[in-house]
C-alpha cells in the first residue's frame, strides 16, 4: 500500500497535485473512487477503505483530519505484509486549516 498525504496550500486548499489527480479522475470517469472523510470517524474511514480496497486500486480521500491520517498510516503499518493491498494507492487530502486570528488583529 502506498499512502500519499496532500496538504492544501493552493487556491481553495488545493495543490497542483490534487487538481491533477481530480482532472485525471474526471477524464477517466472515475469519480466513484473518491471518499469524503468528513463523513467518518478515524476508525470508520479505515473500515470504508478496507471495503473499497477489495475492488479499487486507487482512492482519493478528501478532507482528512490529522487523526484520520494517523489511523490510515497505522493501518498501512499493520497490513504491510498483506499481498492484496500491495498495489493500493491512497491519496489523503488533509483538511484545509482555517486561518487563525491573532489577538488584536481585527481591531
Amino acid at each position: 500500500m502506498h499512502v500519499q498525504v496532500i496538504t492544501g496550500d493552493g487556491p481553495n486548499g488545493e495543490t497542483f497535485r490534487l487538481r491533477h489527480i481530480k482532472g485525471l479522475q474526471d477524464w477517466l470517469g472515475e469519480t466513484a473512487k473518491t471518499v469524503h472523510a468528513e463523513a467518518y470517524g478515524a476508525a470508520g474511514l479505515v473500515e470504508i477503505l478496507e471495503v473499497r480496497a477489495v475492488n479499487e486500486r486507487e482512492i482519493l480521500v478528501l478532507d482528512c483530519s490529522r487523526e484520520q491520517i494517523q489511523a490510515v498510516l497505522e493501518w498501512q503499518s499493520a497490513t504491510d505484509e498483506v499481498i492484496e493491498l500491495e498495489d493500493l494507492v491512497l491519496h489523503l487530502v488533509k483538511q484545509k486549516q482555517s486561518p487563525e486570528i491573532t489577538a488584536g488583529e481585527n481591531r
